[in-house]
C-alpha cells in the first residue's frame, strides 16, 4: 500500500501513528470497493507463498496489523469480523466470482497447514468456514450461466421441434399426394398408348 498524505491534525501525531492511519485509510479506501471479505489466520506461511496468492487474487489480499483491521472495518461497519482476527491474518477483499476465489483461498488452505480460514462477509451477510467451503464447491460463474442458458434453451427447443413436426408431417403428405398424381399421370400416358 502507498502513503498517503497526513492531514494536518495528523501531523501532529508521532510517525508511527501517522503511518498506522495511513494504512487504515488504504485498507478502508480498499474494503470500500467491496461487499465480500474473507479473512484467514496465517501462522508459517512463507511470505513467496502469500505473494503468489495474492497475484492469483488479483492483488486484493492484505496481510495488516489485527488493530489495524478492526478500525477499518468498524469505518465499513464490520464489526462482526472483528471476532475473527486472532493470530496473524489476511485479509481478501473479492470483487467478482466468489466462487473462484474461495476454490482458491480453500485450496490454498489445504497445500499450507498454517493458513486456517476464518469466515468472511458476503454482500453485507456473515459467512462461516463451512460456508466459504460450501462456496468453493460451487462451479464457476461461466459454468453456472451455460447451464442456465441450456435450462432455458431446452424448452425452447422441445417447442421447435414439436412444431416442426406437423409441418414436417404435412410435407410428408403433399409430397406422397405429388407422388401419387405423378404415376397416376404416367400410368394414363401407358393406358393411351
Amino acid at each position: 500500500m502507498s502513503q498517503a498524505v497526513a492531514s494536518p491534525a495528523e501531523k501532529s501525531l508521532r510517525l508511527g501513528q501517522q503511518v498506522r492511519l495511513g494504512w487504515v485509510r488504504e485498507l478502508t479506501g480498499a474494503l470500500s470497493q467491496v461487499e465480500n471479505v474473507f479473512i484467514a489466520r496465517i501462522d508459517r506461511v512463507p511470505a513467496r507463498d502469500i505473494n503468489q496468492l495474492r497475484r492469483a487474487m488479483g492483488g486484493s489480499f492484505y496481510v495488516v496489523k489485527n488493530s489495524l483491521c478492526r478500525l477499518a472495518f468498524r469505518q465499513k461497519g464490520w464489526n462482526d469480523l472483528e471476532k475473527l482476527l486472532q493470530g496473524t491474518c489476511g485479509i481478501g477483499a473479492i470483487q467478482g466470482d466468489v466462487a473462484a476465489a474461495c476454490k482458491l483461498l480453500v485450496q490454498f488452505s489445504k497445500e499450507h497447514e498454517g493458513f486456517v480460514l476464518q469466515g468472511g462477509v458476503l454482500t453485507g451477510q456473515m459467512l462461516g468456514v463451512q460456508d466459504l467451503q460450501t462456496l468453493a464447491r460451487l462451479p464457476a460463474r461461466e459454468v453456472i450461466l451455460s447451464q442456465l442458458a441450456g435450462i432455458v434453451q431446452s424448452p425452447l427447443r422441445r417447442l421447435a421441434f414439436a412444431l416442426q413436426g406437423p409441418i414436417r408431417s404435412l410435407a410428408m403428405t403433399l409430397s406422397a399426394i405429388g407422388q401419387k398424381k405423378g404415376k397416376e399421370k404416367g400410368e394414363e400416358g401407358n393406358v393411351k398408348s
